[in-house]
C-alpha cells in the first residue's frame, strides 16, 4: 500500500475543532480516564508465588505486552506470569477472550516481561519472554505460537550449588549491528536462587522481602541474529560487558540520547548506578552514565531504579529520561543541557507528588493529544506489611498521571483511584477511537484497564512504519518528527519501555486542532523521507520508498 496515506489529505480527525496548541496551564485536561476492567471479561490474576518464605522474586511482579497476534487489526494483551502466562484476544467494544490454549501460549516458566517484534520477517509479531528460570522465544505462525529451540537464554551463572540461568527482566529488539535484521539486548537483575535468599525483617519477628544490596548483580547480554535466523551471544567486546559495576537491571530504554544517529541504551539499575551505553559503531557501545550525569542522583547516591521511558517532553528535539524509583526517592527526570543530563524533577513539579509512592511502571504518552508528552506512573510497594512501619506507606497504591503543561512543567491530574500493587504499564488504542488507553499490571492481582475518552476535540496522527523486502519490516529504530500547530513532536519505533512491558507499535502524535501535519521519517539506515499527512484515528501505513 504505497503510499495512499501520503497522497490523501482528507480532513479525517479524532474530534471536532479545538484550540491550537499553546500554554496549557489554564486549559482543562481534555482526557477522562475510566477504570473499565470489569466490563472487559479479563479474569487474569497475576501469580507471583507469594508465600511465607518471602523470596525476593515474589515482590517483582510482571509486565504486559501489546500485540496484534492474529492480524485482525485489534490490540491483544499478553500477561506474563509464574506458570500461567495468558493471551487475551481483543474482540472489540472492550471485550476480551482468553485464547492462550488455541494460540499455543504454553509458557510454564516464571515469566517476568519481554519484547514483541516480527524477528523472522514473516508478517506477524513474535514474542521474547524474559524469565527467572530461562528465557523463551515464541515464534508466531499465523496466530499460533511455538517455542524456538536454542533461543537466546539471557546468560547464566554458577556457584558451588550448581549452574543457574540469569534472572532476566527487560529486553529490546533492535538492529544492533546495522545488517538489517533484528537482534536482542537483554538486561538481568541479581544472582538469586532459593539457597541464596537472605532473611530480613521490617517488623520484628516477621520475615520481610530483602532489597537487592545483599545480592550480586549480573551483566546485560547482546544476541546478534545470524543469516539462518539463529542467534549468537555477542556480549564480549560489545561494551555491554565493560561496566563499572555489575548491573541490577530492571528497566531498559532504547533511543538516540546524544543525537549522533546511533542506537543508545539506558539501563535502570536497582541500588547501583544506572548505565548509559552510547553507540560507537555496529554492535558496540561505550558506557558513559557518570560523565553524562545519569548514573546517580544529585547527591551522588544510587537510587532503587525500576522502570524507565524517554520522550521529547519539551518539544525541543532532545529526549529526556524518566525513571521510577523507591519510596522516598522521587521520580528522576533527566533532561539534556549542554551535552549532559540534569535531573529536572523538582522544577517540573514532580518532586513532592512522587516522593512517597514506590514507582515501577513509567510511560510518556500524549493522553490529551495536545502535542505534548504526558507522564504516567504505576505505583506499588514491595512489602505487604510496610504500613506497620510507616503509616503513610501502603502496599497497594494508586496510579498517577501528570499532564505536560509546556514550559517545563507537569501537573497531576485525576487518574483511576483504585489502588493496586502496580508494576507494568503499557499504552495503546484498545478501542480504535484514536486516543491512547492504558493497561497496568498488579503483583499478585488483577490488571487495571483504563479507557481514555477525549472531550477537547483534539486530533491525532497515527503511523505504522513498514520496510517491505527487509528483515526489519516494522522499521524498529526509525525516528519520526511531526510538525503541526507550531509544535514539533519526536518519537522512535522501539520495543522496550516502562517496566517489563511493551506498548502498541503504532506511533500516536497529538495534533491539537491541526487537520494535517508535516512528517519526516529517518529510517534505521539514516535515509530520510518527508510527507504531509492528514489527521485521523486509524493508523496510516508509511512505507519506505
Amino acid at each position: 500500500m504505497r503510499l495512499l496515506a501520503f497522497l490523501l489529505l482528507g480532513l479525517a480527525a479524532c474530534g471536532s475543532e479545538a484550540p491550537a496548541p499553546g500554554p496549557a496551564a489554564d486549559v482543562p485536561f481534555g482526557a477522562t480516564l475510566t477504570d473499565v476492567t470489569r466490563e472487559t471479561g479479563i479474569t487474569f490474576v497475576h501469580e507471583g508465588g507469594a508465600s511465607a518464605r518471602k523470596w525476593l522474586p515474589e515482590t517483582m511482579g510482571s509486565g504486559v505486552l501489546m500485540l496484534d497476534h492474529d492480524g485482525d487489526g485489534d490490540i491483544d494483551l499478553l500477561f506474563p506470569s509464574r506458570g500461567s502466562t495468558r493471551l487475551w484476544r481483543n474482540d472489540g467494544a472492550w471485550r476480551f477472550t482468553d485464547v492462550s490454549a488455541e494460540s499455543g501460549i504454553d509458557a510454564t516458566g516464571y515469566a517476568m516481561g519481554g519484547a514483541v517484534a516480527d524477528y523472522d520477517a514473516d508478517g506477524d509479531p513474535d514474542v521474547y519472554l524474559t524469565c527467572l528460570d530461562g528465557n523463551l522465544l515464541l515464534r508466531n505462525d499465523g496466530g499460533r505460537f511455538a517455542r524456538v529451540p536454542g533461543a537466546p537464554s539471557g546468560g547464566g551463572w554458577g556457584d558451588p550449588e550448581g549452574e543457574f540461568p540469569s534472572w532476566s527482566m527487560a529486553a529490546a529488539w533492535l538492529d544492533a549491528d546495522g545488517d538489517g535484521d533484528l537482534d536482542l539486548v537483554v538486561v538481568n537483575y541479581v544472582r538469586w536462587a532459593p539457597h541464596r535468599d537472605v532473611h530480613a525483617e521490617v517488623v520484628e519477628g516477621e520475615k520481610a522481602y530483602t532489597r537487592p544490596q545483599l545480592y550480586e548483580g549480573d551483566r546485560p547480554r547482546l544476541y546478534l541474529q545470524e543469516a539462518d535466523g539463529g542467534f549468537r551471544d555477542a556480549t564480549k567486546g560489545s561494551g555491554l560487558d565493560e561496566t563499572p559495576v555489575a548491573g541490577k537491571s530492571l528497566g531498559l530504554c532504547v533511543d538516540d540520547f546524544d543525537g549522533d544517529g546511533r542506537i543508545d541504551l539506558f539501563v535502570a539499575n536497582d541500588t547501583v548506578q544506572n548505565f548509559l551505553f552510547l553507540g560507537t559503531g555496529p554492535a558496540r557501545w561505550r558506557e558513559a552514565a557518570l560523565e553524562r550525569g545519569v548514573a546517580f542522583d544529585d547527591a551522588g547516591a544510587a537510587r532503587a531504579a525500576m522502570g524507565v521511558d524517554s520522550a521529547d517532553w519539551k518539544n525541543d528535539g532532545r529526549p529526556a529520561i524518566a525513571v521510577g524509583n523507591f519510596s522516598d526517592e522521587p521520580v528522576s527526570l533527566f533532561a539534556v543541557e549542554e551535552g549532559r543530563f540534569r535531573d529536572e524533577a523538582a522544577s517540573a513539579g514532580l518532586l513532592e507528588p512522587t516522593r512517597i509512592p514506590l514507582t515501577f511502571g513509567v510511560l510518556f504518552r500524549d493522553l490529551d493529544l495536545d502535542g505534548r508528552a504526558d507522564l504516567v506512573l504505576a505505583n506499588g510497594h514491595i512489602e505487604p506489611s510496610i504500613g506497620k512501619l510507616r503509616r503513610e506507606l501502603l502496599h497497594a497504591q494508586a496510579p498517577q498521571v501528570f499532564r505536560n503543561l509546556g514550559g517545563g512543567r507537569f501537573r497531576e491530574v485525576p487518574a483511576p483511584a483504585r489502588p493496586i500493587v502496580g508494576r507494568g504499564l503499557a499504552a495503546g488504542d484498545l478501542d480504535g477511537d484514536g486516543d491512547l488507553d492504558l493497561v497496568f499490571t498488579a503483583n499478585g492481582g488483577a490488571p487495571l484497564l483504563v479507557r481514555n475518552d477525549l472531550a477537547n476535540g483534539n486530533r491525532c496522527l497515527r503511523l505504522r512504519l513498514r520496510q517491505p523486502g527487509t528483515r526489519n519490516l516494522d522499521a524498529i529504530g526509525a525516528t519520526v518528527v511531526v510538525r503541526a500547530g507550531g509544535l514539533a513532536r519526536r518519537d522512535v519505533v522501539r520495543t522496550a519501555s516502562s517496566y517489563l512491558s511493551g506498548s502498541e507499535p503504532v506511533l500516536t502524535f497529538g495534533l491539537g486542532a491541526a487537520a494535517e501535519a508535516d512528517v519526516e521519517v529517518t529510517w534505521p539506515d539514516g535515509t530520510r523521507q518527508a510527507a504531509r499527512l492528514a489527521a485521523g484515528p486509524r493508523p496510516q501505513v508509511v512505507e519506505r520508498r
